[in-house]
């Protein structure tokens, strides 16, 4: 299109040159200019985005071209008043032509060397399939290729189940699988996937909270979502309640403050930096969390570690075994367990309610699964603990969230994000994607306001559990594969900016000299 428009602006440039000058032939040079211009553009964007032959490629790209060379060698003679082709079009035809071909043609083998030296695959492939997912919301192509380099994981997955005499009323789930990388590639959607399968299957509401776990932990492929769902299914069969709980506790630590809340032999933790900014905490460093838990306390017997993940900024990075701020959490979050494990257990009371907004959508912050509210109430005490599937929330939103909930008489509360990357490459919002707040913070209270309403009207009595399993043989990016693919890109981004301007910059030039002189 952007191609069409060039050619066309050109030719209107050339009529007015030749009407002001008062002389003829410089439409046809600036005709010929738009063309060179525009037969690039097409080469270029076909070459992106088919994966047939580059023969068939650049046959494609020349198409415009040939029919309006049939039509302006053949219409003059049906109207001699209109522009005709010079002495030497054919020379000039074929340089504008064979100049673009090449270059296109050396970007692309430019941009593929990364890729093909680091992990065997064609960089131009996997642009194709960036473009296929993004123009015709065909996630196959990419994820075969993602597959190609793909590690095999076995990762943790856990639930907190609720009951009422033995009947499940609600289900949340402990996702150590990273919902990335980002759109609807890999399990970039596995949190509204698993709320949509559990209620589904077994007809009760869910929500989803962020286990430790960093992009190592992408699906390169949705093919691989039966094995988390039917994990998931196993602990929801098989997983024990037990009709008292300690908690949820609040721990004010450093940078890291903590919730913990008791059931049975095991122990739910989750942590927050806000005000301070973090990304993702690593799988590792969850592992070392839980041992050292378990160190501390051997009559605990199963730990879930939940991030949050709801306070980012630009310069936010994630917590990496060996990071010093590693050491920091992992001493933060057991201690948090070891101060609170005495505290009283009571009978817990709940109840759930999620709002799928249709006022804000993936381009402004929260997928599919929505907003929820999961009301925990204990003897002297009620939290509200929302749950939004998004990914992290917009600094200072966290504490206006805490604020209305107060408000409504909740004596505490949280907000989490599931970390879905359905926002993610769909908005121009920071990093590519819009955290939770940043747009329609005020529609986003309301939501919230009402969900934690409505499930206050469903709070009844119930039985509670943790259950821990483990998805087994995951095909995931890995730390090699990950990391080499984004210092890949990086290095190809930077190939095709200083590659690909200078040469096009020398193309347009000569096409312009072509155009003008023969």
């Amino acid at each position: 299109m952007f191609g069409f428009i060039v050619w066309y602006i050109l030719s209107i440039i050339g009529v007015a040159v030749d009407a002001v000058l008062a002389t003829q032939g410089y439409d046809m040079k600036f005709l010929m200019l738009g063309a060179g211009i525009a037969y690039f553009m097409f080469a270029f964007i076909v070459h992106s985005l088919s994966n047939h032959s580059i023969y068939r490629h650049f046959a494609g790209a020349l198409t415009p071209m040939v029919i309006w060379l049939l039509l302006e060698n053949y219409l003059p003679i049906i109207n001699p008043a209109l522009p005709t082709l010079g002495t030497y079009w054919y020379v000039t035809t074929i340089l504008i032509i064979v100049i673009p071909s090449l270059v296109v043609q050396y970007i692309y083998r430019a941009v593929s060397v990364p890729f093909e030296r680091d992990l065997g695959i064609n960089g131009p492939d996997v642009l194709r399939a960036f473009g296929y997912d993004l123009l015709a919301d065909n996630p196959e192509p990419l994820e075969t290729i993602l597959t190609e380099i793909a590690t095999l994981q076995s990762v943790p997955m856990e639930i907190l189940l609720f009951k009422e005499s033995d009947r499940i009323v609600a289900c949340g789930v402990i996702e150590y699988i990273h919902p990335g990388p980002f759109r609807d590639i890999g399990s970039s959607g596995l949190p509204s996937a698993i709320m949509k399968h559990i209620q589904d299957k077994h007809g009760v509401p869910a929500f989803v909270l962020h286990g430790s776990c960093t992009h190592h932990q992408n699906l390169t492929t949705k093919k691989d979502y039966p094995k988390a769902l039917d994990e998931i299914d196993r602990l929801i069969k098989e997983t024990q309640t037990y009709p008292t709980v300690s908690g949820p506790h609040w721990t004010d630590g450093d940078k890291f403050k903590t919730w913990t809340l008791f059931v049975g032999s095991d122990v739910l933790t989750i942590s927050t930096s806000a005000p301070d900014f973090t990304d993702d905490i690593a799988l590792d460093v969850g592992y070392d969390t839980a041992n050292m838990i378990r160190k501390q306390i051997p009559d605990i017997r199963g730990v879930a570690i939940v991030d949050a993940h709801n306070c980012i900024n630009e310069d936010a990075v994630s917590v990496m075994k060996g990071d010093p701020e590693a050491s920091e959490y992992v001493g933060t979050i057991s201690a948090a367990v070891l101060t609170t494990i005495n505290e009283k257990r009571s009978q817990l009371e709940m109840g759930m309610y999620t709002v799928h907004p249709d006022n804000i959508t993936c381009k402004e912050g929260i997928g599919p699964g929505g907003v929820s509210v999961v009301i925990l109430k204990t003897i002297g005490q009620e939290m509200a603990l929302v749950s939004v599937d998004g990914n992290n929330v917009q600094p200072g939103f966290r504490e206006e969230v805490i604020s209305i909930l107060k408000t409504q008489g909740f004596d505490k509360a949280e907000i989490t994000t599931t970390d879905t990357h359905v926002v993610n490459a769909v908005s121009s919002g920071s990093k590519g994607y819009p955290p939770v707040g940043r747009n329609k913070p005020t529609e986003t209270l309301e939501h919230i306001g009402i969900a934690a309403t409505k499930a206050r009207e469903l709070v009844k009595p119930v039985t509670a559990g943790l259950g821990f399993g483990m998805v087994e043989n995951i095909r995931t990016f890995g730390e090699k594969g990950f990391d080499t693919l984004t210092q890949d890109v990086t290095e190809a981004a930077g190939v095709a900016k200083r590659v690909g301007l200078r040469l096009g910059g020398i193309a347009f030039l000569a096409l312009t000299l072509i155009s003008f002189l023969i």
